[in-house]
């Protein structure tokens, strides 16, 4: 079979996201709710949060106690800490379900939830987020690189059940597949782009949703200015919670949404890789096999 059909055929791009669509909107509210609410909960809560804290520390004075200080900024960082952590699992759920619709199993968001629960799978994302981190170290481009290598690591969990440093390597064999050695099939630039499209309709959809809830708040400050009132700017950030917290609500709700069709696209492409790669492994074997046994090449002919 030839590069260029059958099994090896690749997955054009556009009904790659086409597809990503579809399949977002027919299991958007089997999916969407049980991922939005804790990111929501904890942006909710990190927004708050950072408000009162930069207020907090704007009361300690100029010249604020060392201790406090220090105390003050870890309990903020272990809280941003944590909100990470919610959104890294809740999005790995939200990829184990998308695997779970490609795949035709039974769609069970708490399965997923628990899926991500297991120690195994944790440390695999841990190993992963460290060596990305290192990678960063060095210069941005190679933690790029090394991102979209580890981009499958979750749905080679969910649906291969490899761990550890194996679903990571796995992962990296399947994102640098390309048999024809072209940029028109090449595995790393369709994930770069798939990450780009979502990148870009995440900004986008975030921007117009929470613009008018920033234009407000420049126009209270402004008016705040032109009172000739000199109001401390942690202070008055802390009193515009009112229209923080709808804006960051709006935005995390967006940024869950446009995530959910970005992992339809991943998981898509993950898929459509495998297939491509086992099928070329496959028929790797059998030529292989073909020839220790000395069977002729060539259509039609049969094996003596």
């Amino acid at each position: 079979m030839s590069e260029g059909t059958g099994v090896l055929e690749t997955l054009p791009f556009r009904v790659l996201i086409d597809e990503a669509m579809t399949l977002t909107r027919r299991h958007f509210r089997a999916i969407f709710p049980s991922v939005a609410l804790p990111v929501l909960l904890g942006t909710v809560a990190l927004t708050v949060a950072q408000a009162r804290w930069m207020a907090g520390m704007s009361r300690l004075g100029a010249a604020p106690a060392f201790p406090a200080v220090m105390g003050s900024f870890a309990l903020f960082m272990l809280g941003i800490a944590a909100f990470v952590a919610i959104k890294m699992v809740a999005y790995g759920a939200m990829m184990a379900g998308t695997v779970d619709v490609v795949a035709a199993r039974p769609l069970s968001m708490g399965a997923c939830w628990g899926f991500m629960a297991r120690p195994r799978v944790i440390g695999t994302i841990v190993l992963g987020t460290v060596a990305t981190v290192v990678a960063f170290l060095f210069c941005f481009f190679p933690a790029i690189y090394v991102g979209l290598l580890l981009a499958y690591t979750l749905p080679v969990m969910r649906d291969e059940g490899s761990f550890g440093v194996e679903a990571l390597r796995r992962s990296g064999a399947i994102a640098r597949f390309n048999p024809r050695r072209e940029w028109s099939s090449s595995s790393m630039l369709k994930t770069f782009l798939m990450f780009m499209v979502g990148g870009l309709i995440s900004y986008a959809v975030s921007f117009m949703v929470q613009l008018p809830f920033v234009i407000a708040q420049q126009v209270v400050i402004f008016k705040n200015a032109a009172s000739g009132e000199a109001a401390d700017p942690a202070v008055l950030m802390e009193s515009l919670l009112w229209l923080q917290v709808p804006g960051a609500i709006l935005g995390s709700l967006a940024e869950v949404a446009v995530t959910l069709y970005l992992s339809f696209g991943l998981t898509l492409l993950y898929f459509d890789l495998r297939r491509r790669k086992e099928g070329g492994d496959l028929e790797a074997a059998v030529a292989a096999l073909e020839a220790r046994v000395g069977v002729p090449a060539g259509p039609g002919v049969s094996p003596p």
